[in-house]
């Protein structure tokens, strides 16, 4: 029986792993860090040379420097570079970790054929900036050749050495494996999976992009040929998956992350095909699979759905989901397609759409990705302060004040081209490659994010009915109160958070402020951001946040806020205000059309853990989903299923073993919650644990 046809029972998802199995013990090596053992320091000199060709020998540099690593047990190797001592003498070139590399470009070629094609077209190509282009590509991928090959040499070491006939045969699988990457394209289901691994210790180390459709064709070719069982690619599977764990967030190598496992490592599944046809496939049940088994913080799963992805997925995704995964989000290409057609991205490259490092929309190995992050609570502060001087004599000229402060976060023309600097990632983007430059991608996104929509739109649904409704509250006592921080003005404040209408709880004084801020702000967007039909520049609209914990630190606002409490993650309700269940935050946010937020839009749910249990919870929270997907909502719905009593004791018992596994959502990225801050930890505590 095929693994598509047997999520259907209960087997393959609920099967824990083998205890003291491969897969096991490596996981038990990661919670152990032994991984960290590969982290070396060394003196590497840099070629002192600032171009393109520079940053390719520098890289060289490094991997020359670079020792093979390979640990007990493991069949998917590479954990990290070597670091120089002084980085400033080197540099590699520039890449955002947030779009992915262009792995089909990598799978058709490998690493040698990127190679041999630069090379080959340096013979012919005269115009020197295009020469040097492929000079460093040359350079780059032939290091990069030349240190798998060190891995094969290596393995083939340790297995000459090795007592154990399973381990010496484990490495020298290991060394076969390598040799074929250092030489050519990959050809087997293990070379595949070892070149992603490969791809992200060189330089690729965030997101991935639509793993299961440039994977499955090596998957598919070994099990019809005989040469790997079902289990030994699920095993493979998820050897690569307990890699993709390893420096994640603070554990990097030199890197500071904000958060731990903030490391953008998004997997793209199922969805359609660029022709239409439905994209699901058994590695994407096997990587639901994978996910439910291990529960680690990565990788995160990002599966998309259209009316024709099969009814097994979406349960599927349930079932890892009520498992308390809390690694996978649900994308609704209803919702997502419409909105990068806004773009002028043509219908066949955006069914091929992936989510960048978070939530953002992107077209993997296609485009870049550049945003910021503007907050709608500051406009909003503004707005109220402005009427110190004038008061708003109408509600309308409130919301023309606040529109009119939203302004500064649009753009003001036309966007340019990224340039991808880094040699080596460069490459991996077929447009770049072939024209052998850096600024090459078809597609550049600039984004332009407004946050807190739904803080917002309560503080203005507040004044507009005390104020210019009810007539109970003035200008200068909202402003006061303000300024105070709610200080002396408790029944204010108390009035402010539980008697005003709320976006969340479905009800349309506030959905309609939400929906009015949203399209405003999405419409402006695209109309000064120049957007041209097909290849280009973008400016894109969305509506997600990030940093929340940050965030709480923007002042009091005049839906009862102070100033420390935490403000609505993306577009999902003010924290605690949804209270009227999951299904009215549904509603809520399907009044809004979100096919104008071209760069995504995102809402956060958090189910009690009680609300998914048994078959019955299972099917409330397919029908959730169903909603979801049906109304619609959002881009994107991301579903934490969380127990506040489990979290509190994990927060006293850090340490204990049986809290490794409690993973939570808290942005676009999925963590285990005793390595999270402790702001991170209270606004995850904060949200509405809903029941179904």
């Amino acid at each position: 029986m095929s693994i598509g046809l047997a999520v259907e029972g209960e087997t393959w998802i609920s099967t824990d792993l083998a205890p003291g199995g491969r897969v096991d013990r490596l996981r038990e090596m990661y919670w152990r860090g032994t991984y960290r053992d590969a982290v070396v320091r060394k003196e590497i000199a840099g070629s002192g040379e600032a171009d393109l060709v520079g940053h390719a020998r520098d890289f060289a540099a490094v991997l020359g420097a670079s020792d093979p690593f390979v640990q007990p047990g493991e069949l998917i190797v590479g954990t990290c570079l070597a670091i120089p001592r002084d980085r400033e003498q080197l540099d590699l070139g520039y890449y955002n970790s947030h779009y992915p590399p262009g792995y089909p470009t990598l799978m058709r070629l490998g690493l040698s054929g990127v190679r041999d094609t630069a090379r080959t077209r340096i013979e012919s190509e005269a115009d020197p900036v295009k020469r040097a282009f492929l000079r460093a590509v040359e350079i780059a991928y032939d290091a990069a050749c030349a240190y798998v090959s060190r891995y094969a040499e290596h393995a083939r070491a340790l297995a000459a050495s090795e007592g154990d006939s399973n381990a010496r045969a484990d490495l020298d699988r290991i060394a076969a494996v390598c040799d074929e990457l250092a030489t050519g394209a990959p050809a087997s289901f293990h070379a595949a999976l070892q070149l992603v691994q490969f791809t992200r210790v060189l330089g690729g180390s965030g997101c991935v992009g639509r793993f299961d459709q440039w994977i499955y064709p090596f998957y598919r070719r070994d099990i019809e040929s005989g040469r790997i069982t079902q289990d030994e690619a699920q095993e493979l599977l998820e050897c690569l998956f307990v890699k993709m764990n390893e420096f994640g967030g603070q554990n990097e190598p030199d890197h500071v992350r904000i958060a731990p496992n903030d490391d953008l490592r998004n997997i793209a599944l199922a969805g359609q095909t660029p022709e239409g046809a439905d994209a699901c496939n058994e590695l994407t049940y096997m990587c639901l699979r994978a996910s439910a088994k291990l529960l680690l913080p990565e990788p995160k799963l990002n599966v998309r759905f259209y009316p024709g992805s099969p009814r097994g997925l979406l349960v599927a995704c349930c079932r890892v989901l009520a498992k308390g995964a809390n690694v996978l989000a649900l994308f609704n290409d209803e919702v997502v397609l419409p909105a990068l057609s806004r773009l002028g991205i043509p219908i066949e490259d955006a069914r091929d759409y992936c989510n960048d490092g978070c939530s953002e929309l992107i077209i993997g190995g296609k485009g870049t990705i550049w945003f910021r992050v503007h907050d709608a609570l500051t406009a909003l502060r503004s707005t109220v302060l402005q009427a110190a001087e004038r008061p708003y004599e109408t509600f309308d000229q409130v919301m023309q004040a606040f529109k009119a402060q939203l302004v500064a976060f649009m753009p003001d023309g036309s966007a340019t081209d990224h340039a991808v600097t880094s040699p080596f990632f460069a490459a991996t983007i077929a447009d770049c490659l072939d024209e052998a430059s850096p600024t090459g991608v078809r597609y550049s996104i600039h984004g332009a994010i407004l946050a807190e929509v739904g803080n917002a739109a309560d503080g203005l649904a507040a004044i507009q009915k005390l104020i210019y409704e009810d007539r109970t509250l003035t200008w200068d006592e909202l402003i006061a109160a303000l300024e105070a921080d709610y200080a002396g003005y408790e029944p204010l404040r108390q009035r402010l958070l539980h008697r005003m209408p709320k976006y969340g709880t479905d009800d349309d004084a506030a959905d309609r402020i939400a929906r009015e801020i949203a399209e405003y702000y999405c419409d402006a967007v695209h109309e000064r951001g120049d957007n041209r039909p097909g290849r280009g520049p973008k400016w894109a609209a969305g509506l997600m946040c990030f940093g929340i914990h940050q965030k709480s630190q923007l002042p009091a606002s005049p839906d009862g806020r102070r100033q420390g409490d935490p403000c609505a993650n993306s577009f999902s309700p003010a924290v605690g205000m949804d209270r009227l269940g999951p299904t009215a935050v549904l509603r809520s946010a399907s009044k809004v059309d979100l096919t104008k937020a071209s760069h995504g839009s995102v809402l956060d749910i958090a189910l009690h853990s009680s609300a998914t249990r048994g078959e019955d919870g299972l099917e409330k929270l397919v029908a959730l989903v169903d909603a979801f997907l049906g109304l619609p909502c959002t881009a994107t719905l991301q579903l934490n299923v969380i127990d506040r009593e489990t979290l509190l004791r994990a927060r006293e018992q850090p340490d204990a073993p049986e809290f490794r596994t409690l993973i939570v959502r808290v942005w676009g990225f999925s963590a285990v919650f005793v390595e999270l801050p402790t702001p991170l930890q209270d606004h995850v505590l904060a949200r509405t644990e809903h029941v179904l």
